[in-house]
C-alpha cells in the first residue's frame, strides 16, 4: 500500500534561499548529534546553529528537543 505524496518544486525564490544556505555552510564543518534513546544520528548542525530544535528520530520514533547552543560532545571517562 502506497501513500499517494505530492511534491511540488519550491518556488524561485525559495531556491534561491536553499542555495545561499548551502553556500553558508560550504566551509563549516558538520556535527552529528545522536538520539539520546537509541544513539541513532537524529539530525546534523553546522557552527552558526543557534536556539533550540525538535526532532523525530528516524529509527525509534522518539521526539526530542535539543538546546543546539548547549549540546557539547558527552566525553566519555575510561
Amino acid at each position: 500500500m502506497s501513500k499517494n505524496i505530492r511534491i511540488t518544486e519550491p518556488s524561485p525564490e525559495m531556491m534561491g534561499k536553499i542555495i545561499q544556505a548551502r553556500k553558508a555552510i560550504a566551509e563549516q564543518k558538520p556535527r552529528y548529534i545522536k538520539c539520546p534513546y537509541c544513539q541513532h544520528n537524529s539530525i546534523v548542525v553546522y557552527e552558526d546553529t543557534r536556539g533550540h530544535v525538535e526532532t523525530k528520530c528516524k529509527k525509534c520514533g522518539k521526539i526530542t528537543v535539543f538546546d543546539v547552543l548547549n549540546m557539547r560532545r558527552i566525553r566519555v571517562k575510561f
